[in-house]
């Protein structure tokens, strides 16, 4: 009887514990936020937290998902601004607007993620002077068969 009963704890340990194993099988996402933002103030937030991207340069910023293993050594505002990213559906939107409306500045905005053969999301700007868009990415480890770059802009 007492070897049932350990039994039966050690059942009921395991499934405690199990929860926790599956979050810690969260793939590990990396990918680059790149912004040549020459004559442009951009906004980039991912799922809804800003990437702290303010245009006006040439910007680069890496993003990871939010349970990546450095994020316990990384200060507040940098896991605020960089561990954004989530396995699945993510979301980012875009605010841009040009600074001097009769320069020939071009805005180019890009996600490129580790384990995807070309850029999740390339925004090229020349004509408009402003815009709002919210774009929808699925992320995974490595890029699915089915993937499909988003293109935006003036060169598709």
């Amino acid at each position: 009887m007492s070897r049932m009963l350990s039994l039966a704890a050690l059942g009921l340990a395991l499934i405690a514990v199990a929860p926790l194993d599956a979050a810690a099988a969260e793939p590990e996402l990396e990918a680059v936020l790149s912004v040549m933002g020459y004559g442009y103030k951009v906004k980039v937030l991912v799922n809804g937290a800003d990437t702290g991207v303010r245009g006006g340069k040439s910007e680069s910023k890496r993003l990871f998902n939010k349970s990546h293993p450095m994020v316990a050594k990384a200060s507040p505002d940098i896991r605020a601004s960089h561990f954004l990213l989530k396995p699945g559906a993510n979301e980012v939107a875009i605010e841009y607007s040009k600074t001097d409306p009769k320069a020939a500045d071009r805005l180019e905005i890009t996600l490129e993620a580790e384990g995807y053969p070309q850029p999740l999301l390339r925004l090229v700007n020349r004509g408009k002077p402003s815009d709002k868009l919210s774009v929808k990415l699925q992320i995974e480890k490595a890029a699915p068969a089915s993937f499909k770059p988003v293109a935006i802009g003036d060169e598709k």
